[in-house]
């Protein structure tokens, strides 16, 4: 019995080594299973309710337990003529990284142009300069929590709603799958959940599938809603959803997501005014009342 219990031991420590092995090799397959309830909803993290808005004569809206959050756009990075594709300089990178960490203790940094998905060899110079920048920000403020705007996942409304399972779903799983490397090298995922269409149960779809897929690379999740319609749609393009159909998104990241990181105010002609009365502004209050209720 002795001797049997040892060779139990054993295999199980080579086949722990073996995990290890492969684990270091192919780190794809080895992702953290699907979540159907966030660290939030399980007790371990309170939900957060960032507020990301560009209103010009905004309140402070700290007092309904909205925090602000600081984005660093692009042009942020570069000196006028500069080229955008290239890596920013690292003295240009310590100076803003300096600067965020006066503004409180997370970042997300929005740079879109680089590709994240096509060829391999772009793809991988993408995510070497994703990369590079996230451990230069971290070298420079190391308290500073780092994350990119929608990255990654990719956002992808049609390959996200195809289905678990179907061709196109894993492909768009094999694309995220080359972004790794950024996951790790961030303190929080930011996946974008905005509003292409009028369908709610199909953006329900959208929305959830983002966040699982963002949960597959093991960081806190924080998705980004925007309370109107995005400016690709033709028809409702910028249009402000309804006070229902906002609720539901906002529920949608309650259930999901470890918090959600509210964008906004902002269009072709620059910052919008602050309405107070705005029915999503109406419904947002009642969002923050119901969590402090719970």
């Amino acid at each position: 019995m002795a001797q049997h219990a040892l060779k139990v031991v054993a295999g199980g420590a080579l086949i722990f080594v073996a995990l290890i092995v492969i684990f270091h090799s192919n780190k794809s397959i080895l992702f953290p299973s699907y979540a159907t309830e966030t660290d939030s909803v399980l007790g371990k993290r309170p939900f957060m309710v960032y507020d990301a808005t560009l209103y010009k004569n905004k309140p402070d809206l700290s007092k309904y337990g909205i925090n602000p959050l600081n984005i660093l756009y692009v042009a942020r990075f570069y000196e006028k003529g500069e080229p955008s594709e290239q890596m920013p300089t690292r003295s240009r990178v310590k100076k803003i990284a300096q600067e965020a960490a006066t503004k409180g203790d997370m970042v997300v940094i929005d740079i879109e142009h680089w590709p994240a998905k096509g060829d391999e060899a772009v793809v991988a110079d993408s995510v070497r300069k994703y990369t590079q920048l996230a451990k230069w920000m971290h070298e420079f403020q190391p308290k500073l929590r780092i994350g990119f705007y929608a990255l990654p996942p990719i956002q992808d409304y049609y390959r996200a709603i195809s289905g678990q399972g179907s061709k196109e779903y894993s492909a768009w799983q094999k694309d995220n799958d080359r972004l790794i490397n950024i996951a790790e090298a961030v303190d929080a995922l930011f996946p974008s959940a905005y509003t292409f269409y009028a369908n709610r149960q199909d953006w329900k779809r959208y929305a959830i599938e983002q966040i699982r897929e963002a949960r597959r690379f093991g960081k806190p999740v924080y998705v980004f809603l925007w309370p109107q319609y995005h400016e690709s749609n033709r028809l409702y393009g910028e249009t402000y959803l309804s006070p229902e159909y906002w609720g539901l998104e906002l529920e949608t990241a309650r259930e999901y997501a470890d918090g959600v990181v509210i964008w906004g105010g902002w269009s072709k002609d620059g910052p919008a005014k602050w309405d107070d009365q705005a029915s999503w502004w109406q419904e947002t209050k009642a969002f923050m009342a119901r969590l402090a209720n719970q």
